[in-house]
């Protein structure tokens, strides 16, 4: 999830920088960064902490990472500058930029999240393609999920596929992990995750390819990026 490039964090410094901060967190010479809750909290932690040093020492602030309850938590709390900066999903941007009368602003994407993609994973061997999906238990991911849900559902319709008509259930599991261990656990016939996620499970031996395999994968679309609000940036200006 927070694996950003290098280069493309360094030539994007200087714009987070004039973009974030308010004045309480100038007064508490705090970064304050926040994730949509994608997947296990304890993961989410241990991805932003070598981010959290890297930033640290470019910028000359405590950077403390907000573990937030929800999807809808991270949007609330960035519109209401109780956070500097957030990571989203497309879904979630779109949101912010709505809550903020346009003032969300994306700074950095990864290459990848430009071309994004989903996987549809089963354990069950009579499941070979979308279309095998109807009359079957579905998991979807947060309800606010880019990759988790919206863009799936999508690409479901285009496919010919009502969830709500041809789904024997759906279950919303919550963070992408968890659909996967919902799927290789029984708890459901299918689910739909991220790729990376996915790519993660599997080379961390977390999931069992064997037993758990992708039978379908959406077409490329956008999705994460990193975002601030232009409000904090309007009152640094103004005192400087």
């Amino acid at each position: 999830m927070l694996r950003v490039a290098f280069l493309v964090f360094q030539a994007a410094l200087v714009t987070m920088l004039a973009a974030v901060s308010g004045a309480a967190q100038a007064q508490q010479n705090v970064l304050k960064v926040s994730a949509i809750p994608d997947e296990a909290p304890t993961e989410l932690q241990r991805k932003f902490e070598p981010l959290g040093k890297y930033l640290e020492k470019q910028i000359g602030m405590k950077v403390e990472f907000i573990p937030v309850t929800d999807y809808a938590a991270v949007v609330e709390s960035l519109a209401s500058r109780r956070l500097d900066m957030a990571w989203l999903g497309g879904f979630t941007f779109v949101q912010t930029k709505l809550r903020t009368n346009g003032t969300a602003i994306p700074i950095v994407q990864r290459q990848e999240d430009a071309t994004f993609i989903s996987r549809f994973i089963t354990a069950q061997p009579d499941i070979k393609s979308l279309a095998d999906l109807k009359g079957k238990t579905f998991a979807f991911g947060s309800p606010s999920s880019t990759s988790g849900h919206l863009m799936p559902r999508y690409f479901l319709l285009q496919a010919g596929i009502d969830p709500e008509k041809d789904f024997k259930s759906i279950a919303f599991s919550g963070a992408h992990d968890a659909t996967a261990a919902f799927v290789a656990s029984g708890k459901v016939d299918a689910g739909v995750l991220n790729a990376s996620v996915w790519d993660k499970l599997v080379e961390e031996k977390k999931i069992d390819p064997a037993k758990v395999r992708v039978f379908a994968t959406t077409p490329p679309y956008f999705d994460y990026n990193w975002t601030v609000c232009a409000a904090t940036s309007t009152r640094r200006s103004s005192r400087s």
